[in-house]
């Protein structure tokens, strides 16, 4: 027989004042039935020097929405802990259990009974101007930005709102050439988590998670012909910004911005780890898009 006596970490988003007063309910119910290892508010996990600091636990609960999810997410995944969460938000794509259904499904949780979704996420470095050539961009000792996404990585834009030009190449040490220029707002690169997100916004594609892809849609291009496309997740990316505004920047899902400068090449592949999501067994990820977002709802008479 499992011992269900799971050891916790609490990761909660204060910035909610009802997170808080969850919390103070919650604590006492969780307490009875496992054992808290830690409990962090957001920002200190933010602050942290390393995810290894974060003591040995079987999995995290993490009370917020998306935005906290996607915050959490690369300190969860450095561990290589299972997480639930608990949405305080409006979606709740990635934090698929309310309050009721941790309480409800409690017991299956903690006999590892839900299914774990496992989602791949992104590593993403910018390298300075002056690489001349495409044969080997990839080379982490020389970049001057890196960091981990697990819905996208999108370079905007930005003031005075002119359109920008980037150079996209896949596989480019393959190839040794480009792909093409996209001339537009700039250009969003999704992992299947994160395809719900700006990418279907900016017109991208639906990606059931389980598909270990990366989408490449471009905002709003000056382009009928430009359409966004579905590539292997074990492809490699490079975007050489050929001609950007003074605010061009590229932001790692909608929270850590990078300024870029003419002739930067900001480089994406597969991180070497994935995030594991622990799935509300109350509904499968069509049933949670038809629900949350009315995906396929006939029209109404």
């Amino acid at each position: 027989m499992a011992n269900t006596r799971k050891r916790l970490i609490i990761l909660a988003n204060h910035a909610k004042a009802q997170v808080t007063e969850a919390l103070e309910e919650l604590r006492p119910w969780l307490s009875e039935r496992a054992t808290i290892a830690a409990e962090l508010a957001m920002d200190k996990v933010e602050d942290a020097s390393s995810a290894l600091d974060l003591p040995a636990a079987d999995m995290g609960i993490v009370l917020g929405g998306d935005g906290t999810m996607l915050a959490l997410g690369q300190h969860a995944v450095e561990r290589g802990l299972p997480i639930l969460g608990v949405n305080f938000g409006k979606l709740g794509f990635l934090a698929e259990f309310s309050m009721d259904d941790l309480h409800q499904h409690w017991e299956t949780v903690v006999s590892d009974r839900c299914t774990i979704s496992k989602r791949i996420m992104l590593e993403v470095m910018i390298h300075p101007a002056g690489k001349a050539d495409l044969t080997d961009p990839f080379d982490a000792a020389a970049c001057s930005f890196r960091g981990v996404a697990l819905n996208d990585a999108m370079v905007t834009a930005g003031e005075p709102f002119r359109m920008i030009d980037l150079e996209l190449a896949i596989n480019p040490s393959a190839q040794q050439t480009s792909t093409t220029i996209c001339t537009g707002d700039g250009m969003i690169v999704s992992t299947a988590s994160g395809s719900t997100a700006y990418n279907l916004s900016a017109g991208g594609p639906i990606v059931s998670p389980g598909v270990a892809g990366m989408c490449i849609t471009p905002i709003c291009p000056h382009s009928l012909a430009f359409r966004s496309i579905v590539v292997n997740a074990d492809d490699r990316l490079c975007l050489r910004v050929l001609r950007p505004n003074e605010g061009t920047t590229l932001v790692i899902d909608g929270r850590v911005p990078v300024k870029l400068q003419e002739g930067e090449l900001v480089l994406i592949r597969r991180y070497s780890k994935q995030l594991s999501l622990i799935n509300n067994p109350r509904l499968n990820y069509w049933e949670m898009l038809a629900k949350k977002m009315h995906w396929a709802a006939r029209p109404r008479s």
